[in-house]
């Protein structure tokens, strides 16, 4: 297993570069191809320039580790190799070469001056009953350990092992972990790094104890079960000869700057006025803290240190923060960051969402999305609004404190003003009898939705702000690409005409207000599940998503009361089934909490061929409702959008309408239902297509 857990290393930073200079990450994704004085900026705080010179980032506040309890968590020799030569150690290391100058028995010395700063009688470690390497690479894997880590080359994620050229960053490499730790000294820094590293660029993961046991298990390479059987941490007594020597050395350093010591006195600042042989030159002066930094890393320190006066909005510095902190490496903001196309193998979920059930949300806007309560909560890991995904947001305690108010301030903007809401007009939008049906999909509270299951709606009056809703519901694919959430008020208009006259802004402010101030449940909710729930179109159309068989994920259905229905197939943009007679079983849909894929119920099942890849990418835009119900579906093809109808037809057929920009787009392709009648409609014109399709 040890030999495995190298290679899985060696082979990814093989491909993406060992770290001969200080791994940033946030640097080496967003700023290292083209370096500025953002990048500087990021540079400067993250290496801990700012602690030794002083200025103001506005970025959180980088410390070093705790080191008044390290020798009983380390190893003294590995302690000893560590602080003689960082680099060497730890490749990527933030923490620059001190003792250059000092002869070979100085690391030695501050070792045991650390040693004198733990305490006498620590707490003994826990008796571990067992350890299970197996489910710790599991759970390494599957948390969101390798969202900044390598993933190992002895686990495969269940779409295949991303080839190691598709990382389009290096990961924050190990020490030797063996040299460093035993397995409880490792497991207790997994569990809450926060500890011994309250600057939050390690964050902590909520896990259980043996998790924690387990992942330590898997990274020293443990085979074996017996936790008692586990190597121990060797005792270390320090010599206060030594120590006496070590404090000096220590002092001299102005190690303090990074790593506060009860017995050291504040280090005072350096003025920034060496113009040659500073720490950030190829050759800096004797004395001074030696980064092995890369050009780039210098360029961009230099244009930052030209200007460091220069004012920052709010939006760099949540920009810098999220760098910083790494949030990038999960979430995206404006279009930068997200997992690049290696590590979203390793993001799992339900996969019957979807990428939204996949992977943490976009963070654009989420200053005027969320509420500020409710964001702070969140960051201070009070609230886990999505339990479907299986890697967890992390808690980075007091590194985020100011980051609420920053988002907030960064993401303002003026706000349409929802009218005053109506509690019971809420409740039946949000229901299934006469409303938009929105339970079908969202649990709320402890009452599960009749179907897949998204965000609990229940919080929504606390969680969101009433601006952003508004938006969102209009249109939710401009918020988040390929979500299957469709918009009941397309372009601003109601679908809904029979509750508050169609009002849009009055229905959006009805919704939010039930979820604020309403009591009891949306209108729906069955009283029992033991009973089949038949769909038959009355009046109007009945449209509903759905997994369905031969379709996918991403079926919506549309069954028209003239008895002919179809299956779209949202992901692809393309119709997929159509049939006749009966129409759906909505009782796997809507009660099972893992929805199977359903079949239609009717006969004269004609499946659709997939249309050619010519013209371009299809992307999804939604789908909008006409005054009768009847849908209109939205995608676009190499940019170019298009709207694609369905009603019934003559002679029990199906009309199709297309239309698109035929200045944009010459002709669209095509594909139709196998084994039916094919008639192109008198009504077709350039730009504009109409079809009938009829069974034999």
């Amino acid at each position: 297993m040890r030999r495995g857990l190298g290679f899985g290393i060696a082979a990814l930073l093989s491909v993406v570069g060992a770290h001969a200079e200080p791994w940033v990450a946030g640097f080496e994704r967003f700023h290292a191809a083209a370096p500025d004085a953002a990048g500087g900026r990021l540079l400067y705080n993250e290496l801990g320039c700012i602690n030794c010179h002083g200025g103001d980032t506005g970025l959180p506040p980088r410390r070093g580790p705790d080191l008044t309890t390290v020798t009983t968590r380390a190893r003294a020799a590995w302690l000893q190799a560590a602080i003689a030569d960082p680099a060497r150690q730890r490749s990527g290391t933030t923490m620059p070469d001190l003792l250059t100058d000092h002869d070979a028995a100085a690391a030695a010395a501050v070792v045991h001056y650390l040693g004198t700063l733990a305490r006498k009688n620590p707490a003994p470690p826990k008796k571990i009953a067992h350890l299970n390497a197996e489910l710790g690479k599991i759970v390494y894997h599957t948390k969101g350990c390798v969202a900044c880590h390598a993933p190992q080359a002895n686990y495969t994620p269940p779409e295949g092992r991303p080839a190691a050229q598709e990382f389009s960053y290096g990961p924050a490499t190990f020490p030797a972990l063996a040299e460093k730790y035993v397995v409880t000294t490792l497991a207790a820094f997994i569990r809450d790094p926060l500890t011994a590293r309250p600057d939050g660029r390690m964050p902590r993961i909520e896990m259980e104890d043996q998790e924690a046991l387990d992942i330590s298990a898997y990274l020293l390479g443990i085979a074996g079960s017996d936790g008692e059987g586990a190597p121990k941490l060797p005792p270390f007594t320090a010599s206060l000869a030594l120590a006496q020597r070590g404090q000096e050395i220590f002092n001299a350093a102005r190690c303090a700057a990074c790593h506060p010591s009860p017995s050291t006195p504040a280090v005072p600042l350096v003025p920034l006025q060496r113009p040659t042989g500073g720490c950030i030159d190829e050759t800096p002066t004797a004395g001074l803290p030696r980064y092995a930094l890369s050009s780039t890393q210098r360029a961009a320190l230099r244009a930052y240190l030209a200007d460091r006066t220069a004012p920052v909005t709010p939006a760099q510095t949540v920009q810098g923060t999220l760098a910083a902190l790494n949030c990038l490496a999960c979430h995206e903001r404006d279009g930068q960051g997200g997992p690049d196309s290696a590590r979203k193998s390793y993001f799992l979920g339900d996969h019957n969402l979807g990428d939204t059930g996949r992977f943490p949300p976009p963070l654009t806007g989420i200053g005027r999305k969320l509420q500020p309560e409710w964001l702070a909560q969140t960051l201070a890991g009070k609230n886990r609004e999505r339990p479907y995904l299986k890697t967890q947001m992390p808690l980075y305690g007091a590194a985020v404190t100011q980051l609420p108010a920053l988002l907030a301030a960064s993401d303002a903007r003026h706000e349409t003003t929802l009218p005053a809401g109506d509690v019971a007009a809420g409740r039946k939008l949000l229901g299934t009898l006469g409303g938009v049906g929105c339970i079908t999909c969202h649990p709320w509270g402890e009452r599960p939705s009749l179907g897949i299951h998204a965000l609990d709606l229940a919080n929504l009056g606390r969680r969101l702000q009433p601006g952003w809703l508004r938006d969102y519901l209009i249109n939710p694919a401009a918020h988040r690409p390929g979500t299957l959430m469709p918009s009941f008020w397309p372009e601003g208009k109601a679908a809904n005409r029979e509750i508050l006259g169609g009002d849009t802004d009055r229905q959006i402010a009805s919704i939010f207000a039930f979820a604020r101030d309403g009591q009891g449940l949306p209108e729906g909710f069955p009283a029992t599940s033991a009973r089949e729930f038949e769909l038959i179109p009355g009046s109007r159309p009945i449209v509903l998503r759905t997994f369905m068989a031969d379709v996918g994920t991403h079926a919506i259905l549309v069954g028209f009361p003239a008895g002919v229905h179809l299956a779209y197939d949202g992901r692809d943009c393309r119709p997929a089934l159509t049939w006749k007679g009966r129409f759906f079983d909505a009782y796997g849909t809507w009660f099972s909490r893992f929805a199977p894929f359903e079949k239609p119920l009717g006969e004269s099942v004609v499946a659709w061929t997939a249309p050619s890849a010519a013209g371009g990418t299809r992307k999804f835009e939604g789908y909008r409702l006409d005054a009768a119900g009847v849908p209109t579906f939205l995608f676009s093809v190499g940019g170019v959008p298009v709207a694609e109808h369905f009603e019934p037809g003559e002679n029990g057929g199906l009309r199709r309408t297309l239309a698109w920009n035929l200045e944009s787009m010459r002709s669209l392709p095509l594909a139709h239902p196998r084994g039916l009648t094919v008639q192109e409609s008198p009504a077709s014109t350039p730009g504009k297509l109409e079809f009938i399709y009829t069974w034999p």
